[in-house]
């Protein structure tokens, strides 16, 4: 049974992910890009729309890392107001990997990932955890963000979280299922390495698995400048009797992958596992308060 603090949203959601090659350094051209597949998608039945790490820019840096500074757009502005007339036209929602600027300070750029759907801009999700070099030129571009919001839709709050964030520190995960939210979303640029979708598959699939919630993970795929993604974009979560279960899962090509997902299948295994009753908050709040009082 669906508890009754979740009784008001909708039963079940269409979920979908674009595993998506970006156009890089080339604004104009990918607004248009994101505005065909989100209108391909809206045309499938999906619901919520998820693109993956910085698909508006590209992920890349160029060498002087002032290409995403020169994309970066306030949220809301011109990017997010454009696109929040189509999620309202569609009726669906869409979670944007873009790089943002800082309203208040224009040298203060985020990874971020608004979340626009047929209310216009619901919110707005910036990355925490920055990629250093030499493998990663994230922190040479942005600040990292502050805050572990859940965003309201009509199919109950729902968590973002963009790459690093989802896939290392699994806390984060954990903070979003106990803030209400039983969607998961892990917006990411996934570079090609040994192993890859297994890990994509895995990674997703464990989140979702631990907090009893469904979890997507959208990446990139193919080639940008000199960085290449392996796509793999993943839709898991239990799917009682299971405690895991891939619901849809991309190849190493473009393509929209989607899942209907249902909440009352979900709570089912809530109800038997009881999460909450079991979890000792004590104790883990006690080891965390003990490893930082050592560190300081």
């Amino acid at each position: 049974m669906i508890p009754e603090h979740y009784q008001q949203y909708e039963s079940t959601v269409t979920l979908g992910c674009v595993n998506y090659k970006s156009i890089w350094n080339d604004k104009a051209a990918s607004i248009g890009k994101v505005k065909k597949l989100i209108g391909e998608a809206a045309e499938q039945g999906i619901n919520i729309l998820v693109f993956p790490e910085l698909s508006l820019s590209g992920y890349e840096s160029n060498e002087d890392n002032t290409m995403h500074r020169e994309f970066a757009e306030t949220i809301p502005g011109p990017v997010t107001e454009e696109i929040a007339q189509l999620t309202r036209k569609l009726d669906i929602y869409v979670i944007l990997g873009m790089p943002e600027r800082d309203p208040d300070d224009a040298d203060t750029c985020y990874i971020s990932c608004p979340l626009l759907g047929p209310e216009g801009l619901v919110g707005n999700y910036r990355k925490l955890h920055l990629g250093t070099p030499p493998l990663f030129r994230e922190s040479l571009c942005f600040t990292g963000g502050d805050s572990v919001p859940v965003f309201p839709t009509r199919y109950g709050p729902v968590g973002i979280q963009i790459c690093a964030d989802f896939w290392v520190y699994p806390e984060l995960s954990r903070i979003l299922m106990l803030k209400g939210a039983r969607i998961i979303i892990n917006s990411t640029a996934s570079m090609n390495m040994p192993g890859r979708p297994f890990y994509i598959t895995s990674m997703t699939a464990a989140r979702a698995t631990e907090n009893l919630v469904y979890a997507a993970s959208a990446n990139l795929v193919g080639k940008e400048n000199t960085l290449s993604y392996y796509g793999y974009s993943t839709i898991a979560g239990p799917a009682f009797p299971r405690f895991s279960s891939i619901y849809a899962q991309a190849e190493d090509k473009e393509e929209i992958i989607s899942a209907t997902l249902s909440f009352a299948r979900l709570h089912r295994f809530r109800e038997a596992v009881s999460l909450d009753k079991l979890r000792r908050s004590d104790v883990i709040l006690k080891e965390f308060n003990h490893l930082d009082a050592s560190r300081n």
